[in-house]
């Protein structure tokens, strides 16, 4: 019988009197608190035991904004949440629509009509159906995030059929890209960008493909002078083809 009425007196104080009395969230920066207590489904003066730690953890896991997330209950009635959030970092047109997706290639939500962000954007590639393209785009994607390789004339595009015909368009300049090494091919795209304002020419594309040279194909007007490049050593020298 005693035990009987401990018992009583522990699922009493657990059900009346252990409370939610605070809820701190911390680590968020795109949801807002009001969306955290949703997708928690907890609120204050509810029973600080009525929702498991697991599920707690299980509702916070349902955002595609939360990357990683800890739920600690406290017996004061504390509730704190801390999360990491997923970071967007491109843009990837799925029918015409532009999703954000994070530096792992995971989808985040539909852009927002009138929403302007200055991100990469990855154009007629399917996640699905060319896996290995997709994940060497999302990998480029994230290195001109980190660089800051933007246009203010227009989209920065990623695009490619297979992962060795990846192509940067950036200010209505093709770069053909291809697989990897993509820090040491920005640096010398910043090269040649360099030479190619110095003798003001105008250029159909670049291809940083090769390890020994960067090839540049002069317009078609460009072509006709007798200036035209076939390919651009780093030492500043210049070879016709």
């Amino acid at each position: 019988m005693a035990a009987a009425a401990l018992l009583l007196v522990v699922f009493f104080l657990i059900k009346h009197v252990l409370l939610v009395r605070e809820i701190v969230f911390t680590g968020n920066r795109h949801i807002k608190k009001d969306e955290m207590s949703a997708i928690l489904r907890i609120r204050k003066s509810s029973g600080l035991f009525d929702v498991s730690g697991k599920d707690l953890y299980g509702n916070l896991m349902q955002s595609p904004w939360i990357k990683e997330g800890i739920v600690r209950k406290e017996l004061s009635g504390r509730v704190i949440v801390k999360i990491t959030e997923r970071v967007p970092v491109a843009l990837l047109m799925v029918e015409d629509k532009p999703f954000l997706i994070d530096r792992e290639g995971y989808l985040l939500e539909q852009l927002k009509e009138d929403t302007v962000l200055l991100l990469p954007v990855i154009k007629g590639i399917d996640p699905a159906r060319d896996k290995e393209t997709y994940a060497e785009a999302v990998k480029f994607a994230g290195v001109l995030y980190d660089r800051r390789v933007l246009s203010y004339k227009g989209e920065v595009e990623i695009s490619g059929q297979r992962p060795e015909d990846i192509t940067l368009k950036v200010d209505n300049i093709v770069i053909k890209v291809g697989m990897g090494d993509f820090e040491k091919k920005l640096k010398r795209l910043e090269f040649v960008r360099g030479e190619i304002r110095k003798r003001s020419m105008t250029v159909d594309y670049i291809d940083l493909r090769f390890a020994d040279k960067i090839v540049v194909r002069p317009s078609t007007l460009e072509a006709r002078g007798n200036d035209a490049v076939g390919a651009v050593h780093e030492d500043g020298k210049k070879k016709k083809n």
